[in-house]
């Protein structure tokens, strides 16, 4: 036996129980990210990476559920329409419409009939109401927008329990 052999500690081979357990919950849990809402899909998918001691993977889906703190992935950009005052859409704005959606999807499911309103943050409504020429109000996510971006997450969801 050579030294380097006798150093590695034996790792215990997981149980039958454990094997069959984790085989039983991955096609669950691919059945449900391509089938659920995706909101129903996130919360099994977050009980999952907790039970497997998968902080990456909880920190993802977390942030999915309940949204970002900071800029979120690049996929998480959606286009924005800009409304004034009176609510009337403001056009001329388009090289501005590609907005970050900070946004969880918890809430994103719950805007996807009527889209999402947002309220910009005040440098951006200044900024973007001395563009127009007229004040800049808020902005609207559209429920099309909403249903590409709940996609997006989908298939990032379902591309990160694949691998």
């Amino acid at each position: 036996m050579t030294i380097s052999e006798s150093l590695k500690v034996p790792i215990p081979a997981p149980s039958l129980g454990e094997i069959l357990a984790d085989l039983a919950i991955q096609p669950d849990l691919e059945e449900a990210i391509a089938q659920r809402p995706l909101t129903q899909a996130l919360e099994q998918c977050l009980l999952f990476a907790q039970a497997h001691d998968l902080v990456d993977l909880a920190s993802f889906v977390n942030q999915e559920l309940d949204g970002y703190s900071r800029q979120p992935p690049s996929d998480r950009f959606v286009q924005l329409s800009y409304f004034d005052v009176g609510g009337q859409l403001l056009n001329g704005l388009s090289q501005y419409s590609s907005y970050p959606l900070l946004t969880g999807v918890r809430t994103l499911e719950s805007h996807l009939k009527n889209g999402l309103t947002l309220r910009l943050p005040p440098p951006i409504l200044t900024f973007l109401s001395q563009v127009a020429g007229r004040e800049v109000d808020m902005g609207h996510v559209s429920p099309s927008e909403i249903n590409k971006l709940l996609k997006s997450i989908r298939d990032r969801v379902s591309q990160r329990f694949q691998n």
